[in-house]
């Protein structure tokens, strides 16, 4: 199949959709407000090259480290998309918001709430996205709203290319459909419903097009292959880089960029990937020779480690062989240096733009991945891979370039970081995180505050919720208020958690000053007093 030229079809303008409204405009003789980028990427762990992963290539993302302050003990709230965005966006915790899955929408629990961008647009800003920012399911959603909030933006930006109107029926299953469909304890909505929640989303209209979650929105056709939101599966695609979707989200943020350079903007730039399938332009997996890749160390008793509940991968790694591992990390990566090239174009337009230094630039992820540790693949763990997420704030306001911050911090710091270091007014009160700009001045300053993570299962007639609170140096994890079991780490001694010390005598003191804070901090974010 020939492959038309992208560019000559579509302006950076038409990028934009059609519901943008005026920007508000600067006020003359004022200073001029710091412009926020805020850059997210999809199931994006923390194996990249500034994080201590050399193997993997991503100078871009590398490059803003070095501008920057590097968190390296960042933590989601919940490692599941939608609960994660939702606390994120708002600054509340999942047990606030009672967002503990990806079919409900935060406007329904907590309709008052102040996003983000909204504490901007009050602010005079002008607030835009492109791609994932809230949820959406992906790729079935890709091209559509999925479940944006619609009051947080002036603009917004829905693209589709190659790799997910074209290439997913070429996809190549590295684990078979019905090792992943049906797993236990893979997160399964209070109730107990079974099957994965990557394919019950969407649904039908009456007549029978699958919609979006908006309930309006015509979703694409699925791909012979069905819906690859939890598939292990890849293609190296020939399409070029401007075919694909991610490239499309820069390119729409870029035109974003152009059109408001004279006003404040809170621009967001939203990244499929490295979401599965794995689907980017075939130069990006020849960054990778696939005998260079190691899969991870695994012994099938790292199954007996801690409860069942903690596990989502069953049979380990999915029954893969190691070379499928190896194809699967290989693709992972791949993803991963797209994501970081489309990075690369967006600082690029800020330098050429002459707007750098008036940018505050963030970079998170919704979670992490896991990649074989521990036999599990994806995320819904409470391990260290699968809830350590990337965090990058670099730009004006940040003092400190370059530095590597080891203190724990939250996704929940995010959104009184930004309004700190904005000078935001009618901020709302109540946010559960803590301002991170000691840290942007001082990465190694005091710093008391731990992170805490949930994660909810269910099983036929029963739902149990975990709860994980990370130290600099210890994880403390307690299943239905350790009921259900319980789990503590020592990373000083062990950082793969191979030896979980939970009911070991010799540190049952630091246990219970763990569990009585983590109960703390829950109590204090909504914890419910009867689980979902």
């Amino acid at each position: 199949m020939s492959i038309p030229d992208i560019r000559s079809q579509v302006s950076r303008r038409s990028f934009l959709g059609a519901s943008a409204l005026a920007a508000p405009a600067v006020l003359k003789g004022a200073a001029r407000k710091r412009n926020v980028l805020f850059i997210a990427a999809d199931d994006l762990c923390t194996r990249i090259g500034c994080f201590g992963a050399p193997v993997v290539k991503t100078p871009n993302i590398d490059r803003l480290a070095r501008s920057g302050v590097r968190f390296d003990r960042a933590y989601c709230q919940f490692p599941l998309c939608s609960p994660s965005r939702t606390s994120l966006m708002t600054g509340l915790a999942p047990d606030t918001t009672r967002v503990w899955g990806n079919s409900v929408h935060f406007r329904s629990t907590i309709p008052h709430a102040v996003t983000i961008p909204q504490a901007f647009q009050k602010n005079g800003y002008f607030t835009a996205r492109a791609g994932k920012i809230y949820h959406y399911n992906n790729p079935s959603e890709i091209g559509t709203p999925g479940l944006d909030d619609a009051a947080s933006w002036q603009t917004t930006s829905n693209p589709a290319g190659y790799d997910r109107t074209r290439d997913e029926a070429q996809a190549t299953f590295l684990a078979p459909p019905s090792a992943i469909v049906g797993r236990p304890n893979s997160g399964m909505m209070p109730g107990g419903a079974r099957g994965p929640a990557a394919f019950a989303q969407g649904g039908r209209g009456p007549s029978g097009i699958r919609i979006a979650q908006d309930g309006h929105t015509p979703v694409l056709p699925l791909s012979p292959n069905g819906d690859l939101g939890i598939a292990i599966a890849r293609f190296a695609s020939d399409g070029p880089d401007e075919s694909q979707t991610d490239f499309m989200v820069a390119e729409s943020v870029i035109a974003m960029m152009e059109e408001h350079r004279d006003d404040p903007w809170f621009l967001a730039a939203g990244f499929y990937k490295p979401h599965v399938p794995w689907i980017v332009p075939s130069k990006y997996f020849d960054m990778y020779p696939v005998e260079q890749i190691e899969p991870a160390p695994f012994d099938p008793a790292e199954l007996n480690i801690a409860p069942h509940w903690a596990y989502t991968t069953n049979p380990a790694n999915y029954g893969m062989s190691a070379d499928q591992q190896r194809q699967a990390i290989r693709s992972y990566y791949a993803a991963t240096s797209f994501v970081d090239a489309q990075v690369g174009r967006l600082l690029d337009a800020l330098d050429r733009l002459g707007i750098a230094q008036d940018t505050t630039i963030v970079l998170w992820a919704d979670h992490g991945w896991q990649l074989g540790e521990h036999g599990q693949w994806q995320k819904m763990t409470l391990f260290e891979p699968s809830t350590r997420v990337p965090l990058i704030f670099a730009g004006a306001g940040v003092p400190s370039a370059g530095s590597g911050c080891p203190r724990t911090v939250e996704h929940l710091d995010i959104y009184p970081t930004l309004a700190e270091l904005c000078g935001l007014k009618d901020v709302p009160s109540g946010l559960h995180g803590k301002s991170l700009a000691p840290l942007l001045a001082d990465a190694h300053a005091e710093w008391e505050a731990p992170a805490l993570s949930q994660v909810l299962r269910g099983a036929p007639g029963k739902s149990v919720m975990g709860y994980s609170l990370r130290t600099e140096r210890y994880r403390y994890t307690s299943w239905a208020s350790g009921a259900e079991g319980e789990e503590l780490y020592d990373y000083r001694t062990d950082p793969r958690e191979l030896r979980n010390l939970a009911g070991d005598s010799g540190p049952a003191g630091i246990k219970a000053t763990l569990r009585a804070t983590l109960e703390r901090i829950a109590h204090s974010r909504g914890m419910p007093a009867v689980r979902p």
